[in-house]
């Protein structure tokens, strides 16, 4: 039983995770749309300096579109599945209590793995 309590938390970690590494571009693009923002208050721009401007903060601005759209839908998945971990976390508990209840009082010693490989 702990092993799909084990998974599932692995899961959760891997969501969490490419979270983590969407939220860490998100604030990679961010910093250098900043920096764009800051290039262009200390120059007097030309023609040549606006086109090249428009066009990087255009490529930006797209990149952290496909950033941001991929995390709503990583968050689609990642929130009801945290809003029912904390359920699932305390019916293992209380499915770990009645096993181990189980294996005294019925003097279970066989493991599943024993069991499934006999034939």
């Amino acid at each position: 039983m702990c092993q799909y309590h084990s998974k599932f938390n692995d899961f959760i970690s891997g969501l969490n995770e490419q979270r983590a590494l969407l939220i860490t571009q998100v604030s990679r693009l961010d910093k250098k749309i900043s920096n764009l923002y800051h290039d262009l208050e200390g120059v007097e721009p030309t023609e040549e300096f606006a086109l090249s401007f428009v066009t990087q903060l255009h490529e930006t601005l797209r990149k952290r579109r496909v950033i941001k759209d991929e995390m709503a839908r990583l968050d689609t998945v990642l929130r009801p599945i945290s809003n029912i971990a904390g359920e699932i976390e305390m019916s293992v508990k209380q499915r770990k209590v009645v096993s181990k209840r189980w294996k005294r009082d019925f003097k279970m010693s066989l493991t599943l793995e024993e069991v499934i490989s006999e034939r």
